[in-house]
C-alpha cells in the first residue's frame, strides 16, 4: 500500500491539484528535483503521499511533507500514514518534524505527534511545528493498530 515513488508525473500531478496547493502556499516548487534527491525518501500511496527530507547527516531526523489529492484524504490517509511512519521508524528515523499552517488540519495526536509551541510568523504564515519521536510512535494508538 505504500511504496518509494520517484516519478515526476505522480508527484506533479499530486501537488498541481487546486487541492494541494496549500501545500506550497502558492510557491513554485520543483518537485522533480525535491523527490529524485537523495535525502528525500518519498513514500507513495494511490491518490499522494509523504516526502521525507533528511535533516541531518545521519538519517536520524527528517522533515515530512504530506500531499493526497481530495480523493485520498481519510482513510487512505490514515492507513498509508502507518505504514510510512512503521517504515521510516524501522529503517533509522529517530525524529521527524511537520509543520501546521493555521486554518489547516494538525496531526493525528493518536499517531505520537506533539506540538512545539503555538503558531508563530513565518514566510509562508502562521505555523505551529510539530514533532514525532520514536518513543512517541511506539507507544501511540495507532502504532498498536498497525499489527
Amino acid at each position: 500500500m505504500i511504496r518509494v515513488e520517484r516519478s515526476p508525473a505522480f508527484w506533479r500531478a499530486v501537488v498541481d491539484h487546486p487541492a494541494v496547493s496549500h501545500v506550497t502556499m502558492g510557491l513554485p516548487v520543483d518537485i522533480e528535483g525535491m523527490v529524485a534527491h537523495e535525502s528525500v525518501t518519498p513514500l507513495a500511496s494511490e491518490h499522494g503521499g509523504f516526502l521525507f527530507c533528511r535533516l541531518d547527516g545521519l538519517g536520524r531526523v527528517f522533515e515530512l511533507h504530506t500531499m493526497f489529492l481530495p480523493e485520498g484524504r481519510g482513510r487512505e490517509v490514515s492507513g498509508a500514514a502507518k505504514l510510512a511512519f512503521a517504515r521510516m521508524f524501522e529503517t533509522g528515523a529517530r525524529v521527524i518534524t511537520t509543520y501546521e499552517v493555521e486554518g489547516w488540519s494538525a496531526p493525528p495526536l493518536s499517531f505520537g505527534w506533539r506540538s512545539v509551541g503555538g503558531f508563530e510568523a513565518s514566510a509562508i504564515g502562521q505555523v505551529r511545528t510539530w514533532v514525532l519521536t520514536l518513543d512517541g510512535w511506539e507507544a501511540s494508538p495507532a502504532r498498536g493498530r498497525l499489527h
